[in-house]
C-alpha cells in the first residue's frame, strides 16, 4: 500500500510538471529567436556596408578599364576607413599581387604580396576568381594582430577579362562588438557557425560551448537563424545565457510533489509497522534476556549484580564456588561482608576518582570457611536512562594460585639469589657480545671493583685485558663453533659417518677451561681458572662463567715445580752415570757375569732406565708449566703427519702384539703445528693403547675435519678406564690404581704433557671410554688456510 500512494502521487506530480515545463519552453524558444532576430540584422548591417564599399571600388576600376592612379583613390580609401572602424585596411591587387594597401602605415609588410604564393590564401582566392563572385573569407589570424574577416572582390573588366583582386579587410572584434552588446542586454549568447561542410561544422566566431549546448538537450532553450552573407554559408546560434528561467520553480514543484508522496507513504508505512516493530522489539528483548542469564550462569568467572545500595541482585554459580556460598546463603549477605572495600560508599568514592571508569583491582575476599581468597575484580557502574535505578556489574577472577605461584616463584628466585651470593666461586652471566648481566659478589671479590664497574665493562675486556689478545681469540673462537653447532644441528645428523665418529663429536663437551691472570683494583696479579659454558634460554643464548681464584694454588705449584727441578737436576747427572756403568757391566766387560747377579745388573738397569724417563718427563713438564718449551709451528700435511708418527711407532705394535690401522683422510689437509710435538703426543697416545690392548687385537686411527679443525682418534680394545678415575687423567702423576697399570708401567705424566702441548698448539685433547670394551682418545689442529692438498698416502699402515 506505501507504495501504491507513493508511485501514484509521484507520477501525477511529474505528468503536471512535463505539460507546464513544455509551455515555458515554447514560449521562451519564441523569445529567442525574436532575439536573435534582432542580432542577425545588427550583424548583416556591419557586413554589408563593407560590400557596398567594394562594390563602388569595383565601379571606379571598371570605369577606369583597370588604369588607376593610387593618388586618385588614396585620400577617398581613407575618408572611408576613417569613417568605418571596423575597417582595418583595403588592398587593390591587380594581376594577384598587392599594389595598393590603404593605410599604408602598418601595413608595409603586405605591400607586393603575389597571392598564388600564398599557400594558405591561395586556395579561397582561387574559388572566389572562378565563382566570379564577392565572398567573405576568414576568421584568419592578421599580420598586426587579431583575428580578421576580409571581403575579396574579383575584379572583371568590360571585356570579360579578370584585372585583379580587391579585398577589405575587417577587424572581427570591432564588427561583431555591437552585436555582443546588444546581445548582453538581451542576456544572450550567440556563435557563428560555418556551414559549408555540412559534415564538418566550424565554429567561426563565438563560444564553442554554446554550439555544444545547442546540439545536447539540456536546460537551455537555443534559436538558430541563417545570416545573408554574400560568399558564405552561416549560421547564427543564439541560447539564453541562463538556465530557464522556470527551471528552479519547476524542480521546486517536483520536490513538493515527490515530498508529498514520501510522507504519505511513511505515514501508511509507519502505521503498519508500528505493530510490527512492538512485537519484534519483545521477542528481541526476551531472547536478549535469555542469552544474557545463560551466558551469565555459565561464565567461568565470577559474576554478580548489585545495587548502589550493597545489596545483591544476581550472583553466578562460579561466584558462589570461589566464595563457597550457596547462592540464597550469599544473597542474603551485605556485600561489604567480603570485603570492607565493597561497601557502598567506598565503591562510589573509587568510582569517581577513576572519572567513572571501569574499575579493576585485587582485594581478598573473605570465604566461607574464614579464609581469604585473593580475587581480581573489575566492575563497572551502569545507569542509564531509562533504567529504573542504576546498578554495580562485578567480575571476580581467583587468582590465589597464580598469586601462591608468583610467591613460590619469587622465593625460588630470592633462594638461587642467595645461593648465588653466598658461594664461593665468582658466577658471571654474560651476552655472547660480551655485556655483562650479572654478576655475585665472589667475582666481584677478585677484581675488587665496585658493581657500576661491571656494567659498563665487556666481559672479554675483564677477562682478557688488553695483553691477551690470544686468549680473547680462543673465546671468540669457542663461541663461533657453538653458534655453527647450534645452526648444522640437522646438518650434522645427516653426515655419513661411522658410529664412533659420531658419538665422539656428540659427547664433546660444549664447555671452554682456561687459566689465566688478573690486574685487581688495587694492581695486585690474580691468577684465575675459569670455565665458560653457553646457556640456551627463550630470549637467546647467554654465557655462563665461572671463575675460580687459583692464586694460592699455583704458588704451591711453583714450588713444587722448582723443588722437582732442582731434585731432577740433581739426580739426572749421577743417574746418567750410572745407567753407563749397569750398560757396560751388562755388555761384558768384567766378562760373563754369574746368572744371579746378570739378573740383577738387568733389574738394576732397567730401573735406572725407568727413573731416567720420569726425570725427562718431569723436566718436559716444568718446561711446559714455565713456558719455556719451544714450539715450531709449520704448515705439515695431516695425512702424512700422523703416517709418520705411525710408522715411528710401530715398534710398540710388535712388543704389544697389536696391529695399526689408519684410515687417512679422503681429502688431504694442511695443518698448523710442530711435527716434533705431535709425534711426541701420538707416540704416548700409540703406547699407552698397544700396552693396554689385548694381543692381536687392533689399535684404529682415523681423522675427521670439524669446524676449522682436523680431529684425530686412537681407539684401542683393551680394558678401558673405570669411571671414577676418569675426571683425573689428565692431572699429573695420574695413573689408574690396579695390577695391570703397575704391570705396565709409566710415569703419569704423559697424558698431561700431551694435554699442555696440544693447548699450546691451539687444540684441545679429550677421551670416551666405557670400561671394558676400550677408548678412544682424540685431539685437535687448526686448518690452515688453502687446506686441500694432494695424497699419495696409502690408506692402511
Amino acid at each position: 500500500m506505501p507504495i501504491i500512494v507513493f508511485v501514484g502521487t509521484g507520477l501525477a506530480t511529474e505528468l503536471i510538471l512535463f505539460e507546464e515545463r513544455r509551455r515555458q519552453e515554447s514560449v521562451a524558444r519564441e523569445n529567442i529567436i525574436s532575439n536573435a532576430g534582432e542580432i542577425r540584422a545588427i550583424i548583416e548591417s556591419q557586413l554589408n556596408t563593407t560590400i557596398y564599399l567594394a562594390s563602388g571600388l569595383v565601379s571606379f576600376i571598371k570605369s577606369k578599364d583597370g588604369q588607376y592612379q593610387v593618388q586618385e583613390v588614396e585620400p577617398w580609401l581613407l575618408d572611408l576607413q576613417s569613417k568605418e572602424p571596423s575597417i582595418r585596411n583595403i588592398t587593390l591587387a591587380p594581376g594577384n599581387k598587392i599594389q595598393t594597401v590603404v593605410p599604408m602605415t602598418g601595413n608595409e609588410s603586405a605591400l607586393g604580396l603575389y597571392y598564388p604564393d600564398q599557400q594558405e590564401q591561395w586556395p579561397a582566392i582561387e574559388k572566389i576568381i572562378r565563382s566570379t563572385r564577392p565572398a567573405l573569407v576568414g576568421p584568419f589570424e592578421l599580420k598586426q594582430g587579431g583575428l580578421g574577416l576580409a571581403y575579396r572582390v574579383p575584379v572583371f573588366l568590360k571585356n570579360g577579362n579578370y584585372w585583379g583582386m580587391i579585398s577589405t579587410v575587417l577587424n572581427a572584434k570591432v564588427v561583431f562588438r555591437l552585436a555582443e552588446q546588444r546581445a548582453q542586454q538581451l542576456r544572450l549568447h550567440f556563435s557563428i557557425a560555418d556551414l559549408e561542410n555540412a559534415s564538418n561544422v566550424q565554429i567561426i566566431y563565438g563560444n564553442t560551448k554554446n554550439a555544444e549546448i545547442a546540439d545536447r538537450s539540456e536546460n537551455r532553450i537555443t534559436g538558430k537563424l541563417k545570416l545573408n552573407i554574400p560568399g558564405r554559408n552561416l549560421e547564427l546560434i543564439a541560447t539564453s545565457s541562463n538556465p530557464h528561467s522556470d527551471f528552479i520553480y519547476t524542480q521546486s514543484q517536483r520536490f513538493a510533489g515527490w515530498l508529498v508522496a514520501i510522507l504519505l507513504s511513511l505515514l501508511i508505512a509507519k502505521t503498519l509497522q508500528s505493530y510490527r516493530k512492538q512485537t519484534r522489539a519483545y521477542f528481541a528483548l526476551n531472547e536478549s534476556q535469555q542469552r544474557f542469564m545463560r551466558a551469565f550462569n555459565t561464565a567461568p568467572q565470577g559474576m554478580a549484580l548489585v545495587d548502589t545500595d550493597g545489596k545483591w541482585i544476581s550472583a553466578n554459580p562460579m561466584l558462589c564456588t570461589i566464595l563457597g556460598y550457596e547462592e540464597y546463603e550469599l544473597l542474603q549477605k551485605p556485600i561489604s561482608d567480603l570485603a570492607e572495600q565493597l561497601s557502598p560508599s567506598a565503591l562510589q568514592q573509587q568510582w569517581e576518582h577513576q572519572d567513572k571508569s571501569s574499575l579493576q583491582f585485587e582485594l581478598n575476599l573473605r570465604h566461607r570457611d574464614g579464609n581469604s581468597v585473593t580475587c581480581l575484580l573489575s566492575l563497572a557502574l551502569i545507569e542509564y536512562e531509562n533504567l529504573e535505578k542504576t546498578y554495580w556489574i562485578f567480575q571476580v577472577i581467583d587468582i590465589s594460585r597464580r598469586v601462591a605461584a608468583e610467591s613460590q616463584l619469587q622465593a625460588s628466585a630470592e633462594y638461587t639469589q642467595t645461593i648465588l651470593n653466598k658461594v664461593v666461586e665468582g658466577i658471571i652471566s654474560a651476552s655472547l657480545d660480551g655485556e655483562i648481566r650479572s654478576i655475585n659478589p665472589a667475582a666481584m671479590a677478585l677484581w675488587k671493583q665496585p658493581e657500576k664497574f661491571y656494567l659498563d665493562t665487556n666481559f672479554f675486556t675483564l677477562i682478557c685485558g688488553d695483553h691477551s689478545p690470544h686468549l680473547r681469540a680462543e673465546i671468540q673462537n669457542f663461541i663461533a663453533t657453538f653458534a655453527a653447532t647450534e645452526n648444522n644441528t640437522a646438518k650434522q645428523n645427516t653426515m655419513e659417518q661411522n658410529t664412533d665418529e659420531r658419538n665422539m663429536s656428540a659427547n664433546s663437551p660444549l664447555y671452554f677451561t682456561r687459566e689465566t691472570s688478573i690486574t685487581d683494583a688495587q694492581a695486585n696479579l690474580v691468577h684465575i681458572e675459569f670455565s665458560l659454558s653457553p646457556l640456551q634460554q627463550k630470549t637467546g643464548t647467554e654465557l655462563i662463567i665461572v671463575v675460580r681464584d687459583i692464586s694460592e694454588r699455583k704458588r704451591l705449584e711453583l714450588m713444587q715445580s722448582e723443588f722437582v727441578s732442582i731434585v731432577s737436576h740433581e739426580l739426572r747427572t749421577p743417574l746418567t752415570s750410572i745407567i753407563g756403568s749397569l750398560k757396560l757391566i751388562e755388555g761384558g766387560i768384567f766378562g760373563n757375569l754369574p746368572e744371579s747377579l746378570a739378573r740383577m745388573i738387568h733389574i738394576a738397569l732397567q730401573n735406572g732406565q725407568q727413573l731416567a724417563l720420569i726425570i725427562n718427563d718431569i723436566l718436559d713438564m716444568d718446561k711446559l708449566v714455565a713456558g719455556k718449551m719451544d714450539f715450531v709451528i709449520q704448515t705439515l700435511s695431516a695425512n702424512q703427519l700422523i703416517a709418520e708418527s705411525i710408522e715411528n711407532n710401530q715398534s710398540f705394535a710388535r712388543e704389544y702384539q697389536v696391529h695399526f690401522n689408519f684410515m687417512r683422510l679422503e681429502q688431504d689437509c694442511l695443518i698448523k703445528a710442530d711435527a716434533q710435538r705431535v709425534q711426541q703426543i701420538m707416540s704416548n697416545l700409540l703406547s699407552n693403547a698397544a700396552k693396554f690392548s689385548r694381543p692381536d687385537s687392533k689399535v684404529e686411527i682415523n681423522m675427521i675435519k670439524e669446524f676449522g679443525y682436523v680431529k684425530i682418534f686412537v681407539k684401542d680394545h683393551g680394558e678401558g678406564i673405570p669411571e671414577q678415575f676418569q675426571d683425573r687423567l689428565f692431572k699429573k702423576f695420574s695413573q689408574v690404581d690396579g695390577s695391570s697399570t703397575r704391570q705396565k708401567g709409566g710415569t703419569g705424566l704423559g697424558l698431561s704433557i700431551c694435554k699442555q702441548m696440544v693447548n699450546r698448539m691451539q687444540g684441545e685433547i679429550a677421551f670416551t671410554s666405557k670400561e671394558g670394551e676400550g677408548s678412544t682418545f682424540y685431539f685437535t689442529l687448526p686448518i690452515a688456510d688453502n687446506s686441500a692438498v694432494d695424497e699419495n698416502i696409502s690408506k692402511d699402515v
